[in-house]
């Protein structure tokens, strides 16, 4: 469920990158280099990349306060996406939980939110851009190159099975 997750989220970025989107920059915090890499990335580069044994994000939510956002924010596209991928965030964790929160990099607090959090509520966080999707170590780009302990991978991939 997590790399489906993540590969969905790698084509809604890629998407949102060439688009030149203003979503982009609200939900990910990616380099100049890494937005220039994922315009450029092929469905092959989302694939391999959505297959490593961890995302290439963390997810970070942001500033978890009420507040209430205009009521057009709330159904745009870019909000509905995210929203979706909170979900299905949340349903890893519902399933999985330490294996989700390895693989999203979420701390307990944002990932015990996320568990107890009303779909209402996922999509305000959505709509106020109080999530990020931020790029772990290092760059996406260099990420897709083959992962260099195919024992550990192998290990890492049955975490997620």
């Amino acid at each position: 469920m997590n790399s489906g997750t993540d590969e969905t989220l790698l084509e809604m970025a890629r998407e949102w990158a060439r688009e030149q989107d203003p979503a982009f920059h609200r939900f990910f915090d990616i380099s100049t280099e890494d937005t220039a890499w994922l315009r450029a990335a092929t469905d092959r580069d989302i694939r391999r990349l959505s297959q490593l044994p961890a995302s290439a994000f963390r997810a970070v939510l942001l500033h978890r306060e009420d507040g209430n956002a205009e009521r057009h924010l709330l159904n745009t596209k870019s909000v509905v996406q995210v929203v979706g991928v909170l979900g299905e965030i949340r349903e890893g964790l519902s399933d999985r939980k330490m294996e989700t929160q390895i693989y999203w990099n979420l701390k307990d607090s944002d990932a015990d939110w996320l568990l107890t959090a009303s779909p209402t509520q996922r999509r305000q966080i959505a709509a106020l851009g109080r999530i990020q999707f931020v790029v772990r170590d290092g760059h996406l780009r260099q990420r897709v190159e083959p992962y260099p302990e195919p024992v550990l991978h192998r290990f890492m991939r049955l975490l997620h099975a």
